[in-house]
């Protein structure tokens, strides 16, 4: 029963919010008090004021009642439904129920500002006469308690529709309503000498992560690391999908943004460890994107000489990349990722649902590691992408689960064939040579890694072209899809030359000559050493130009 009611007060937010969380899923979205109004021909206020307040109150149940003939629907309801225990109970039969909790006063400038703008057909009788917002006041000492009978509770006050939508479908998918009978559950498994990892992708799976844990024979004490922004969402969802099941989840947050990859932050997290005397059989789980995982992954490398890990990817650049394949480690001033570790975790646990409540810019650069292993790897992958390119906007839970899956098959055959980067994993690497200069040359403050290793990927496109490895036409349609999906090709006014000295810290230079991962076609690349020097300038001159237009 793929349906959400969002209860509260008038001015809650109900219909806004709602049409937010209708457009991220992709579902329908139904406002209760405009099928009444249709229903009835005549708007809410006046249905109200000419019929009385009893059989108003029976055409809101009917049209609650037609509004739950959709599946895949987000309700907004009116803020008296809840007082009819036949709605109260029916709701809660037919999907999640979700109380908007604001303030009377919140609720009330909200409710003029609408009235203002729509006049009469926003009249509310209800409020009508005297002193409107104690009337709401007195409204809400009334029903409060029938709004608080749900599944869910959220606080809009201090929060952006687009915040409160994130919360509802976090909401959704602690209570499994995004997962559906005939949701795919896809395994995928990296052997290796001294280690085996799983990865499980399913969309709308975040609910069963309990069951994921204690299959791995977890229980007792869970160590959960995670950041600030992560947390804000995730966290008490995590606690109490955990605490429900039996496990005794223990949280820490560290802050977000590439700054935590530090000494600092790893001796917090291992003090922390320390002081909950965590034991060598204790998991450590990371929650949250490539920064989280990376740190915590070393973490629990060092940890007791090394304690189960599990990772769950929140971002779409950590799920299809940076949480498979066992890399982890900080990074130093003179370079990313320069100390560090590879440990394998147990469990990759993988819902693309999740990748819903990404803002924008995060989510696009994640894209850029696809586009990657398209342009590395796998041709079909790249013209999907081209061809698919409103899905991907739109976030399409078919689309996101295949190509999610289909990554993580993709490194886990590399990291199959060379764990340690000793040969074929270094095409992994392809824009990231660039990348990891330009991240380190402005102290990882301005660029998203994905966006850094887009525009990599367009300097080892032209060194390529360069080279007569790839054609122009190659180039351009990299270039365009890169566009296309909103990553940038360029880095307009930065120092190119100290790009080219950042490049010297890169791990993949040998006999202080740097490695260039290049492709040779669409889908299938090859590592150079013997790139000259002046067409690097070249290429990283073209994307650093202050116009950055690229020729």
């Amino acid at each position: 029963m793929q349906r959400i009611f969002l209860t509260g007060l008038s001015g809650a937010g109900k219909s806004t919010v709602g049409r937010r969380v209708a457009t991220l899923l992709n579902w329908d979205f139904v406002d209760t008090d405009a099928v009444l109004a249709e229903q009835a021909g005549k708007t809410v206020g006046q249905t109200l004021t000419e019929y009385g307040e009893e059989r108003f109150r029976q055409l809101e149940s009917k049209a609650l009642h037609s509004a739950a003939q959709h599946e895949r629907v987000v309700i907004a309801t009116g803020g008296g439904i809840v007082i009819a225990e036949s709605n109260r109970t029916f709701m809660h039969e037919q999907g999640l129920v979700v109380y908007l909790r604001t303030e009377t006063g919140t609720a009330w400038q909200r409710i003029q500002a609408h009235m203002h703008t729509e006049g009469q057909q926003a009249e509310r009788p209800l409020l009508a006469g005297g002193d409107g917002q104690q009337r709401l006041r007195e409204l809400l000492a009334t029903r409060v308690g029938w709004y608080e009978e749900t599944s869910a509770s959220i606080t809009t006050d201090g929060f952006t529709s687009e915040g409160v939508a994130q919360q509802v479908i976090v909401s959704a998918l602690a209570h499994g309503q995004l997962l559906t009978d005939d949701s795919a559950r896809i395994s995928s498994n990296l052997r290796l000498t001294g280690a085996f990892s799983q990865a499980v992708i399913e969309w709308g799976g975040f609910c069963q992560l309990p069951e994921a844990l204690q299959a791995l024979g977890t229980r007792g004490r869970v160590f959960v690391v995670t950041d600030s922004s992560v947390g804000a969402l995730y966290a008490e969802a995590t606690r109490s999908l955990l605490a429900g099941a039996g496990l005794d989840p223990y949280i820490f947050t560290v802050p977000a943004g590439e700054g935590s990859k530090s000494f600092v932050c790893f001796q917090q997290i291992v003090d922390w460890l320390v002081e909950q005397r965590a034991e060598r059989s204790e998991l450590v789980l990371a929650l949250g994107g490539g920064v989280v995982g990376d740190l915590v992954g070393f973490v629990a490398s060092c940890y007791q000489r090394g304690v189960p890990l599990v990772q769950i990817p929140t971002t779409l650049l950590a799920q299809v990349d940076s949480a498979i394949g066992g890399k982890t480690g900080i990074n130093h001033a003179h370079g990313k990722n320069l100390i560090g570790a590879f440990y394998q975790p147990g469990l990759i646990f993988v819902d693309p649902a999740v990748l819903l409540t990404l803002p924008e810019r995060a989510y696009c650069e994640g894209w850029a590691e696809i586009v990657k292993y398209g342009v590395i790897l796998d041709a079909e992958l790249f013209a999907m992408l081209e061809n698919r390119l409103l899905d991907l906007e739109r976030r399409d839970a078919d689309l996101l689960t295949q190509v999610v899956a289909r990554c993580i098959r993709l490194k886990m055959d590399v990291v199959q064939g060379d764990e340690r980067d000793g040969g074929l994993r270094n095409i992994l690497n392809y824009g990231h040579t660039f990348g990891h200069a330009l991240e380190a040359t402005t102290e990882y403050g301005t660029w998203l890694h994905g966006e850094a290793v887009s525009i990599g990927m367009e300097v080892a496109g032209r060194l390529a072209v360069a080279r007569g490895l790839i054609s122009q036409d190659d180039l351009l349609r990299q270039r365009k899809l890169s566009q296309a999906i909103g990553l940038p090709i360029a880095c307009p006014g930065v120092d190119g030359a100290a790009i080219l000295v950042a490049m010297q810290h890169d791990k993949k230079v040998q006999a202080g000559r740097t490695r260039w991962i290049l492709p040779t076609r669409i889908g299938q690349a090859q590592m150079y050493s013997d790139v000259p020097l002046e067409q690097v300038r070249e290429a990283v001159a073209a994307v650093c130009q202050p116009q950055g237009v690229l020729r």
